[in-house]
């Protein structure tokens, strides 16, 4: 941003230097702001390029009601979801049976947290503009799988593009039911995370986040949709 400079006058810089940080902490600002012509000025450029990186991926938003329809999908299916290994003993051994295998994982069996995704967000070493997510953040993803055989890790950039995929092999590591893995974000968008669990191999990637999800669930596995980040 360039200023025309009077021949002997300096133009004020203390928008710059000061006003623009308390605005991002949300402090008030002081009188000289309200009326110097300089940072009158600056101000009005920057609550325009604010409004610029607002409306930033706007035309990527996807389909309204996209999270409803997701949701059930999962919910139709949730009963053909991965089920522990030992549940397919209990008809074959009958009810008392049933009751001796149970009464025996009480005493040997260590509780399984059940499935879950959670994230976090890594700064960049780009300058921070508040406290959303910005290109160059770093997303890390934290699962815990249950006793699902098969496990994957997913994520999708408006909805569109697959941006992660993996499940032992880097960027994923395994240790014992909790699989991570981190991937930055590297431009403006939506990106929405998925924990796939699967008694099965799952199926291969075919396009879009819908479709994909729709094999994934068809094929009779389960998906964790992890909170949807949004990156200006």
């Amino acid at each position: 941003m360039t200023h025309a400079i009077t021949p002997g006058k300096t133009r004020c810089g203390r928008f710059e230097a000061e006003a623009v940080l308390l605005l991002e902490q949300g402090r008030p600002l002081d009188e000289h702001f309200s009326s110097c012509p300089d940072c009158l000025a600056e101000r009005t450029a920057y609550e325009r390029l604010r409004e610029e990186l607002h409306s930033l991926g706007e035309e990527d938003e996807p389909p309204a009601g996209w999270q409803a329809r997701v949701w059930e999908k999962v919910d139709r299916r949730q009963g053909r979801r991965w089920a522990p290994w030992w549940r397919r003993w209990i008809l074959p051994i009958g009810v008392a049976g049933a009751a001796a295998l149970a009464a025996l994982f009480l005493v040997r069996t260590p509780a399984t947290a059940p499935p879950g995704l959670r994230i976090g967000i890594e700064a960049g070493e780009t300058v921070r503009r508040g406290t959303e997510a910005q290109p160059g953040d770093l997303l890390q993803l934290t699962a815990t799988t249950g006793d699902a055989p098969h496990t994957e890790l997913r994520v999708y950039r408006n909805d569109t593009e697959l941006v992660l995929r993996c499940s032992t092999e880097p960027p994923c590591t395994r240790r014992g039911e909790e699989l991570s893995a981190s991937v930055v974000l590297d431009g403006v968008g939506r990106y929405q995370p998925l924990l796939l669990l699967s008694e099965d191999p799952l199926p291969d990637v075919a396009s879009d986040l819908d479709t994909d999800t729709n094999a994934v669930l068809t094929s009779g596995a389960g998906v964790e949709l992890g909170p949807r980040v949004v990156v200006r």
